[in-house]
């Protein structure tokens, strides 16, 4: 075999093995209608809505302003 003949097939294999680890991705974090949500799932939702949602009772107005440290 010829080195032309060699780099196409080297070529060709690698350009499979790109297409299939992206499908293998996408169908990976595609998202399932009918799975229901757990109850970790769930939890873990509550919690980090709790965590993350801030005092609602504190006003960010009248704070103090963010500089740079530079």
């Amino acid at each position: 075999m010829s080195s032309a003949t060699v780099t196409a097939i080297a070529i060709g294999i690698a350009i499979g093995l790109c297409a299939c680890s992206a499908i293998w991705m996408l169908r990976k974090s595609a998202p399932t209608d009918a799975a229901p949500a757990s109850v970790s799932e769930t939890g873990r939702r509550e919690h980090a809505e709790k965590f993350f949602g801030g005092d609602p009772e504190r006003t960010p107005r009248g704070g103090q302003e963010m500089r740079p440290r530079w």
